[in-house]
Formats: C-alpha cells, structure tokens, sequence
C-alpha cells in the first residue's frame, strides 16, 4: 500500500495536526524527530486514495521557547554563517574567494563576541570601576577588586578576564553539545552527484569539528592579546614578548587556515588539518594560563587610568576590518556579474552585515547599561567634555554604533513611507484583478468583502518586493558605517564633531543616549519574541520563516552558530523514505512550507530504484519564491527540474504543453505570503483559489476564511492530487490532479 509521508513547516505543528487525526503512535524515530501514524484500533488510519498516513514531526530539533530565545542571543553567528550560501552561481575562482572572505569575517565575528564581554569585565569593572572609590561604594561583591590578593591592576585585570573565559567555554561546550546531537546522524557516503543531490552535502560533522577548534583558538588568542596588550608595553619583560609572539602566531595560524581548502574542504582535507585544529585550540588554552598566571606576577605600584589602553583602538579596528572584508565581498560578487540574480548577488554582504550590526549593538546595549549601573548615572553620554572625562564609559566607536543605530531606524521609516506606501497602493490594484478574475461580480455584491481579500493578496506579494527596498536601507548605512569608522579610528567621538556646549552638541548628546537605550532595548526584544513566537501565531510565523531558513543550512563558516537541524532531518527522512518505497508500495512524499524543501532535497538523496516509487507533493513552497532569490547557487532553474526529473520514468509519457508526467504536484495560492508556483517543466503548478467562496455559505454565517498559507490539507484538491499521484505510482498512464481555477494572471 502505498504511504503518504507528510512533513510539516517551520511552526513546528503537532503530528495530531498534521494528519488530522487525534490519536497517533509513534512508529520511527524519537522525541526530537519521529514519524507517527494514526492508531489502527480507533480506524480512520488511511487517506486519499486509500494512501497509508504518516507524519514526520521535526519541530523539537528547533521548538522550546526557552532554547529558541537562548539561541537568538547566537543570532550573529548565525547571519555570519548563513552568508556563505548566499553567493550567487558562479565559477570556481570567485567561489573559493567568496567561501575564504566569508569565512574569514565569521572568525572577526567571534572575535568580537570575546571582546564584547572583555568590555564589561576587563575595561568597565577590572580597570575603570575598580579605580574609582565611588563605583565600589557599598558595592561587597566588587570588594576582591579593592583589596587583598588581587587589588593590584593585573591581577584585578586577571580576575576579571575569567569572565571571557567561561564565556568561551560555555560556546565551546555548546558547539560540541549541539555537534554531537545535530551533525552525528549517519548518513551514506557512497554515490554521485553535486549541491543538493552531493551524498555528503548533510555530513558536515568533521568540518564542524574543525572549524570549531579554528575558533576557539581565535577567541582565547584575542583574550591573550588584549591581556597582554596591556601589560606587555607596562613591563617591557622578555616573558611578555614571548607570550604575545605565541599569542599572534596562534591568531595568525587561525585566520591562514580557514582560508585554506587543505582545512576547510568538506569533503578531502588534508590529512594534517584535524590534529593541526586541535592542537592549534588546546594550544591557546594552555597559552592563556600562562597569560593569567604572568598577569599575577609582582608589579610595581600600577595606577589605573582613563579606559583600558589599546582596548578602544582594538574595538574600532577590528569592526573598521569587518567593514572592509564586506565591502570587499560586495566587490567580488559584483565583480562575476551575475545575471538575473536577486539583489545582484549582494544578498551574502548584505546578511552578514546585518549580522555585524546586531552583534555590535548587542555589545554596545550591554556596555553602556553595565556602565550606567556603575557610574549610577542617568544619561550614559554628555556634551560637557570636562564632565566626561570623570565618567565610566565604553570606547568611542560605541557611541558611533548607538548614533548609527538610531540613524538606521530613521532610514528604515524614510524609505518604509517613501516607498512602502506606493508599493501597498500599486499592489492593492493588481490585488483587485486577481481577486474580479476569482469571484466575477463579487465586488458589486460586497465591496468590503472584496477589499479584504484584495488586502490578503496584497500583503502577500510584498515578499516579493521587500528587497527592493533593503537595498536603500542597506547602502546609505555601509557608507555611514565606513565615515563612523573612520573618525572612530581617529578618536573623534560623535559629540566632539561640533562644539562643547553648542546646540549642535547637545543634539548629538540626545541622539547618542536615546541610541545607546534603544540598542539596549534590542538584545531583551530579540529574547522576549522568542517566548512570544511559540505563544502568537504572528510571531511564530516572522520568526520560524527566518529562523528556519538559517538553521536549515550547514554550518560551514560558524560552528558556534545555532545547529542545523537537516543534518538530521534529510538522512532520516531520505533513510525511511527509501525504506517505504522499497518495501510498502510506493511513497507519496508530502511537504508543507519548509517542509518542502527538506522533501526536495530528500529525494535528490534517494537511491534511484527508492525514486522510481516515489511522488512528491508540496504546498507553500518556498522553492522557487525564496530559496531560488538566496540561495541561486543551490536552488536554482537546473536544480527545480532535476528534482522532478529523477522521479520520472520513462514510460510516464508526456503531457500537455512540454510537462512531464505529473510526478511532482505543487499547490499554491496568490494569498500566501511565503509559497508560490515552483515553475518548473518536470512539476505541475496547481493554483487554489483563497478563500474558496465569495459569499456566506448556505448554513453558514460567517465568510468564507482566507487561508493563507495554512490549511492546504482542508482543500479537495489536497485530495485529488495525493489521488492522482497514487494512481501514477500503480499504473503507466493516469489522468493529471484535478487544477482548481488554473487561469493565468499579470504578474505586478
């Protein structure tokens, strides 16, 4: 009997719900990820076409408000790694260029996530708090930074550095946690093929492995440098210099070897680059002990002064780094010319830009609140220069980063009225087409009914015209960002460009403390919707569409970022599904959302005698409408209809206008904002009509709902296109699923 295997989206929906049947067993799999079936004693276990249902839940890889809003907290991380799938279809050359910038500007990132929390401990409490007798007044839980041991600057300089440390730790316990959990499934090695169909493009454990030690070396040297930037130039001891030659030969070691395919290749490195990794990370471990401990030794008396030197130049030129390696990356990308890609290919840059700029606003909110609390102060920033040089305070290129933050919101509203506000009047008009060519006189009878789902379709096609419209947020912020850097760099403070106590002044003062609050306000927000996207559907939706999006790649740049989930998914679903087409008569491989997605790329993984006896069916897809806009390089035009191809046969014939045999169904709806037509010659698109009815039903006495993109399985053609898939699995020749209202319209 042949089985309907179906796979949910990102909202993580319950089994019960997606087979709509209440009572379910679990006959595969475990609590993370299981396939389950309705239970055979209360019947109802069979679907259209006297299919065998069954539901594959994967949501528990991603669910849990908890876990979801503690690994927003890794939300850079994740930008950084997203960014190297977003390149765009090009040659060898530019894409090992591509791959080693990318790579190169993940590891920065991590480097500042270790200089963000040597800001609060080092810099605000070990150097300038611990100097200033009014900070630890009546402050018990400072008083090992007054006295004892550890009064002294260095080692009130070492104690506070543990703090990084078990920072780094925990990233490094949760790398390896997450690594063995997500990337320890087995999957088969053996066959032919490239992108999604690679047999080891899901095999990215030892590339984690690696990478991950690549970082940890990083982050405990750029802890060492800072630690021994300090206290190097102050006691000028041999001892010193050798340590921080060690320290700039295990950065400069981490920063070469990502950029080298002996490395980092996935699927050949060399056979020196694991034990090289891992020497390299237990390297930089046992060199910041002995940093710590050089640190303790006996100084002379050491007053501390102003803020920590060389942090605040560290700061500004690792992001002034960060700036060019994008700005570089937007060269080289622009540099292929790619044709007919979106966003011109910058969408990498773009990404991992606004990657940089959540991890600096991460680390500046935090900097500025923790200072606040220590300087028991109400406004974080003043114009008075002689009044800020008494003041606890992060480093300058934070102020710039509060300034710009502020300045990226009011572009965001310019460009969100100057162009939103046309584009929702230009949608609403081809909306009205749509929805006269649906429901034909329907207006007439009830021009709100009309306007409202005018407004559903217009809402949904804004997906496709928000990059637009980023681009013009995007490029004006890079320049700013590259003129902050560079008065950064020349220690000019946003306040300081016009004159003390001028008007001018105190606008900037204004403008900086109301950014420094709102950026602050950014890392508790981010936290507070991921306890909301699993409580409010609006939430879940904005928040799993982006977060399964990123989560579902690899982590090929960043192994500190949030787990890929596929990594198990796709073996296991391609591992059952081969099993059911073997051995049950055939699979009819049923894929909503992002559900379809791992459904494509499960059957790119299939042996060919399991894709002979498999069917795909998939409804709101983002294939072709968002995966193939980011991800040219691994979704594209090639891509859509080998997917379609490999489960034709021959004898399947061929259809009406060049389609093949309709082994690969999509449905989709001009209401729904995230699925769309697949577009390809080897699958039939099927357009429903949403919502199903103009008028109130007889019997009923509300309107119709307009789905969305919810609610496929509810529809009969849902029902007729598993049918018609059934009947082409059983026989050589069948009738294609029935099209509801397949008429064509103007695309806006």
């Amino acid at each position: 009997m042949v089985t309907e295997l179906r796979v949910h989206g990102v909202t993580g929906t319950p089994a019960e719900d997606v087979l709509d049947r209440p009572l379910l067993r679990r006959v595969a799999g475990d609590t993370d990820a299981g396939f389950f079936r309705p239970r055979a004693e209360y019947g109802a276990v069979t679907g259209p076409g006297g299919v065998t249902l069954e539901a594959y839940r994967w949501g528990n890889l991603t669910a849990g408000a908890a876990a979801r809003a503690l690994w927003l907290l890794l939300l850079p991380f994740m930008f950084a790694n997203v960014a190297i799938w977003l390149r765009p279809d090009v040659g060898p050359g530019p894409r090992a260029v591509i791959r080693a910038i990318t790579r190169v500007f993940a590891l920065t990132m991590t480097a500042s996530f270790v200089l963000a929390f040597v800001e609060i401990s080092m810099d605000l409490v070990g150097w300038q708090c611990a100097a200033l007798p009014r900070c630890l007044q009546d402050r018990g839980y400072l008083s090992i930074l007054a006295d004892g041991t550890f009064a002294t600057t260095s080692r009130r300089l070492a104690v506070t550095a543990l703090i990084p440390v078990v920072a780094i730790a925990f990233l490094w316990f949760l790398g390896r946690r997450t690594w063995a959990r997500y990337e320890a499934y087995p999957v088969t090695t053996d066959g032919d093929g490239d992108g999604l169909a690679h047999p080891c493009f899901w095999n990215g454990r030892p590339l984690v492995g690696r990478l991950r030690s690549l970082h940890i070396a990083v982050a405990f040297g750029t802890l060492d440098a800072v630690l021994l930037g300090v206290l190097v130039p102050h006691d000028r001891h041999p001892l010193g210099y050798v340590l921080a030659a060690v320290t700039a030969v295990i950065l400069l070691s981490g920063f070469l070897a990502v950029t080298l395919s002996a490395v980092v290749h996935r699927d050949s490195p060399a056979a020196w680059a694991k034990p090289f990794t891992r020497v390299l990370s237990h390297a930089a471990v046992v060199l910041t002990g002995f940093v710590l401990a050089y640190a303790c030794l006996n100084r002379d008396p050491w007053t501390a002064k102003d803020r920590l030197p060389v942090f605040s130049g560290t700061v500004t030129v690792l992001f002034g780094v960060q700036v060019l390696l994008m700005l570089v990356l937007g060269g080289v990308v622009l540099g292929t010319r790619p044709k007919r890609t979106f966003l011109q290919g910058l969408a990498g840059p773009l990404i991992a830009s606004t990657g940089l700029g959540v991890a600096v606003a991460f680390a500046a909110g935090m900097a500025y609140r923790v200072a606040d609390f220590l300087d028991r102060r109400a406004l974080p920033s003043t114009a008075d220069y002689k009044e800020a040089r008494h003041l606890i305070e992060p480093p300058p290129a934070y102020e710039w980063a509060a300034a710009g933050f502020v300045l990226l919101l009011v572009l965001a509203v310019l460009v969100g009225l100057s162009m939103g506000l046309p584009l929702v009047r230009r949608l609403r008009r081809y909306a009205r087409v749509v929805t006269d060519a649906d429901f034909r006189g329907g207006r007439q009878r009830d021009g709100r009914r009309a306007r409202h789902i005018d407004t559903a379709v217009a809402d949904a096609l804004v997906t496709d015209h928000v990059g637009r419209m980023l681009v013009w947020v995007f490029v004006p912020a890079a320049a700013a960002a590259v003129v902050a850097t560079g008065f950064a760099l020349l220690g000019q403070r946003p306040i300081r460009l016009a004159s003390s106590g001028s008007a001018a002044a105190e606008v900037m003062s204004v403008v900086v403390n109301l950014g420094t609050y709102l950026i602050g306000l950014s890392a508790f927000a981010l936290v507070f919707i991921g306890v909301l996207a699993y409580r409010y559907q609006r939430f879940r939706r904005i928040v799993g569409v982006l977060w399964d999006l990123g989560t579902f790649w690899p982590r090929a740049a960043h192994p500190l970022a949030p787990p890929c989930y596929a990594e198990r998914v796709v073996p296991e679903l391609a591992r059952r599904t081969g099993w059911l087409a073997a051995e049950q008569g055939g699979v009819v491989l049923s894929g909503h959302s992002q559900g379809t997605v791992l459904a494509a790329a499960t059957v790119l993984q299939l042996p060919p005698e399991a894709q002979a006896r498999t069917t795909l069916l998939t409804y709101g897809s983002p294939l072709r409408r968002l995966y193939a806009r980011f991800f040219p390089a691994y979704v594209n035009d090639a891509v859509l209809e080998r997917i379609g191809a490999v489960l034709a046969r021959p004898e399947d014939g061929v259809l009406d206008a060049g389609q093949h045999s309709p082994r690969w169904v999509n449905l989709w709806r001009d209401t729904d904002p995230i699925g769309g037509p697949v577009q390809s010659p080897t699958a039939r698109d099927v357009r429903l009509v949403d919502p199903p009815g103009f008028d109130i039903a007889p019997g009923d006495t509300v309107f119709p709902k307009v789905d969305g993109h919810s609610g496929y399985q509810l529809r009969p053609a849902f029902g007729a296109a598993v049918a018609g898939l059934v009947t082409v699995l059983s026989s050589t020749s069948a009738e294609p699923p029935t099209v509801e209202n397949p008429s064509a319209h103007p695309t806006p």
